[in-house]
């Protein structure tokens, strides 16, 4: 269960969240609203790798600030840059270092990654720096998934590899987008943000 409590954060001397407060236990949750309404921020929130003005932010009771929270988040942000320097093997190989876990030959495949294993992160295209940036968020099965834009420079194939793991993922997923969510999941929960966002 990810919840914000009284939650304010400001952005460039502008409020994008006064006393917010939302929990979120449903397993599949899409949060939509107009550029600026603070999408992405409330992801990076979770994440842990912004820290509110004030209030808490917790998932399953834990800040989401500790060390034990962070093991159980994964993230795929635009915000949140890849190393350039790592070739595509490397930054999966550190990621699976770091997390005691093996990098999903299968989502390998679905994503269509094999190719460029040995390509440096920084030659990648939009759209394959984007399937990179999703298998880094879910290498180690955390059980908090949050995309921001996740369908953003895929390809027609790489999109329903997004929806096929949207839908068998067996954790909680946040995505913050502009798209409806495709996938075949019974509840979906849908949140609106506006802009200066209090409850």
């Amino acid at each position: 269960m990810l919840e914000f409590k009284e939650v304010s954060q400001s952005y460039q001397n502008r409020c994008l969240f006064s006393e917010f407060s939302l929990v979120i236990d449903e397993p599949r949750v899409l949060i939509s609203g107009p550029n600026g309404s603070g999408k992405t921020t409330l992801l990076l929130m979770a994440a842990g790798l912004v820290q509110p003005d004030s209030g808490e932010v917790s998932f399953n009771q834990q800040s989401v600030l500790g060390a034990d929270s962070k093991k159980s988040i994964g993230i795929s942000a635009s915000k949140v840059s890849l190393p350039g320097f790592f070739t595509v093997q490397e930054l999966l190989d550190f990621h699976s270092r770091q997390f005691n876990c093996e990098v999903s030959e299968k989502w390998l495949g679905q994503f269509s990654l094999q190719d460029y294993l040995n390509t440096k992160v920084t030659d990648l295209s939009l759209g394959n720096y984007k399937k990179l940036s999703l298998m880094t968020a879910i290498i180690h099965q955390p059980d908090l998934l949050l995309l921001d834009e996740p369908a953003n420079g895929l390809d027609e194939k790489a999109r329903l590899a997004l929806n096929l793991l949207l839908s068998e993922y067996p954790g909680q997923v946040v995505i913050a987008s502009h798209e409806a969510l495709a996938a075949d999941h019974n509840q979906v929960r849908h949140i609106q943000l506006q802009r200066n966002t209090s409850t």
